[in-house]
């Protein structure tokens, strides 16, 4: 009896250990492969890939998906004939990322950003668009982190800080994205660019939360800048003080 339970104990152990092996060699392997996608593109996932949405609902009408499709398979094609035409292959996989995800197939879509990304790391665009994605898919620190490379790539840039705001708001974080905007105006006037959509974008979240003083102090300053606009900034400036 006494030899059975020894051996019994033997078996299991043996299982557990076997078990044990295995978890490390799967987790080294992902660990690696992460590592390897890191020093290829600049990209590091920080969600658990367990939890992320691959598959979404398109977002089109059947006859624009069809058409979409029929791009997907036409770019496909193309990259199979770029070879090493390095701007052919950017163009294609940019592309084919942004029809797959209006396709809802995210995977695809990640996937193709990042052989974009191994092509050229330090493309503010391509990073904007991937984060658009990695929002979609559920991660969200992943999209946060490339939303704020993109800013990081060219931060005079007023587009990037306004997708940036918008990511705070779907996540419900209003102080960040207060913050956003702000650093985005002290930001943008070293620069020679207009943060006009900048300003709109506060204004309008400043009205959807209630705060109309300080949205028709932002909407005066915007008025200031944009003149030609002055007839429809004033008729909002006065709607907003009717509240």
């Amino acid at each position: 009896m006494a030899k059975n339970y020894k051996i019994l104990i033997i078996a299991v152990l043996t299982v557990l250990v076997a078990a044990g092996g295995w978890w490390f060699w799967r987790q080294s392997g992902l660990s690696g492969q992460k590592e390897k996608i890191l020093f290829n593109t600049g990209f590091s996932l920080l969600d658990d890939e367990k939890n992320l949405i691959w598959n979404g609902a398109a977002e089109l009408d059947a006859e624009t998906s069809g058409r979409f499709a029929g791009k997907v398979s036409e770019i496909t094609a193309d990259l199979a004939a770029a070879a090493n035409d390095r701007e052919r292959l950017l163009a294609d996989y940019n592309n084919l990322a942004l029809y797959q995800k209006y396709l809802g197939d995210y995977r695809a879509a990640y996937d193709a950003y990042l052989e974009s990304l191994r092509l050229e790391s330090r493309a503010r665009v391509t990073w904007q668009n991937f984060a658009d994605v990695l929002y979609k898919m559920g991660a969200l620190k992943s999209a946060e982190a490339a939303f704020k490379k993109a800013i990081e790539l060219n931060k005079y840039v007023p587009e990037s800080y306004v997708k940036l705001a918008d990511y705070y708001k779907a996540v419900g974080d209003d102080v960040k994205v207060e913050e956003t905007y702000k650093l985005a105006v002290e930001t943008i006037k070293e620069s020679y660019e207009s943060d006009t959509l900048v300003l709109s974008a506060h204004a309008n979240w400043l009205a959807d939360k209630k705060r109309y003083v300080e949205a028709v102090k932002i909407l005066e300053q915007l008025m200031a800048k944009q003149p030609e606009n002055k007839a429809a900034i004033e008729a909002r400036i006065e709607e907003l003080k009717n509240y």
